[in-house]
């Protein structure tokens, strides 16, 4: 008797499931297009007003450029190498890194619901125009008006601090860049296919049929026993059989040899 005449018929069980294209939409979907539109288009207005705050705390901490009246040759900085001008872009830098960081965090939590990619879309344009537009505009208006007034009234000799500017493109742009990456890295990180359900088992969600498990022989027809794990993947071998003293119930490949003589 050979081996394979006791292996149970293999079973492959029902076709597995094949995930629809990439190109058609999810049947009973959870997230309607209305939804996704106006979750969308209300957190990119809300960040971009956040940018106001943004504003007004870089022009409060970012130092002012003195300045000093020369008469003919009007208004000119008052010093050989102001640093005062890196400062202004530093600080604007580094609180664009954390406003891109704490942005991207309170949508993930909030918006647990709309996760995908419509809300990076959400996201990264509302960071965009809060640190390129919102935040440089309204914190360089700040005391503005007070250095106009200066210049047009101010003696020669006189010296002012005048409001610090955004110099350079490349801190206006780290708010967008700093929450794309965050949620990103967010989105890779979660263990759930839909983004929707934190917790869920990889490879399992509410838009996800069940996996078909492995073939079922029914009854007591495990090749294992009664109650036993049913038969294995076709490539795996079962326990060769053995007699009752315990060895297997090959047949000898070398009987002449083994044959007492």
């Amino acid at each position: 008797m050979q081996p394979s005449d006791l292996e149970p018929p293999y079973d492959p069980g029902p076709p597995a499931w094949r995930p629809a294209p990439w190109w058609r939409l999810q049947q009973g979907s959870r997230r309607p297009v209305r939804r996704t539109v106006t979750v969308t288009v209300a957190s990119l207005l809300v960040i971009a007003l956040l940018g106001a705050p943004l504003g007004l705390l870089w022009a409060w901490l970012a130092p002012g450029v003195p300045v000093i009246d020369v008469g003919d040759n009007g208004v000119v900085v008052n010093d050989p190498s102001p640093e005062q001008y890196i400062a202004a872009d530093g600080w604007f830098t580094l609180l664009g890194l954390g406003f891109g960081v704490l942005v991207a965090v309170a949508a993930w939590l909030v918006l647990r619901r709309d996760r995908g990619p419509f809300l990076l879309v959400g996201v990264v344009g509302g960071t965009l125009v809060a640190g390129h537009w919102v935040a440089p505009m309204l914190g360089e208006l700040v005391g503005r008006g007070d250095y106009e007034q200066w210049r047009a009234s101010a003696a020669q000799g006189a010296t002012y601090l005048a409001p610090p500017e955004v110099h350079a493109l490349g801190p206006t742009l780290v708010p967008a860049f700093v929450a794309a990456v965050v949620l990103t890295l967010l989105a890779g990180w979660s263990n759930d296919p839909d983004l929707d359900q934190p917790g869920a088992a990889p490879g399992y969600g509410p838009n996800h049929p069940p996996y078909p498990g492995p073939p079922s022989f029914g009854g007591d027809q495990s090749p294992y026993g009664p109650g036993q794990p049913p038969y294995g993947p076709p490539d795996y071998l079962p326990p060769p059989p053995v007699t009752e003293s315990g060895l297997p119930a090959f047949p000898d490949p070398e009987p002449e040899r083994r044959r007492p003589t």
